[in-house]
């Protein structure tokens, strides 16, 4: 899988699990590395950074962290 692949999957998933949760607000990509069998890609908003793994198969799972006050700063 190329990284564009991981990224479309990525804001695919990002965009079910904010549908699905409470809205996220205006996305932007930080990073997209490989790990493993697939690809973590990380987004952020003002408030939450958010990780999405992207495994070969195309199996996603997302992690949300809130940023603490400093950072939002």
């Amino acid at each position: 899988m190329s990284q564009r692949e991981a990224q479309g999957y990525a804001a695919n998933a990002i965009r079910k699990y904010c549908a699905q949760t409470n809205p996220c607000g205006s996305l932007r990509v930080v990073k997209a590395q490989r790990l493993g069998d697939g690809w973590m890609v990380d987004f952020e908003t003002a408030t939450t950074t958010y990780g999405v793994m992207v495994h070969n198969n195309g199996n996603t799972q997302v992690t949300a962290w809130k940023k603490d006050a400093a950072q939002t700063r």
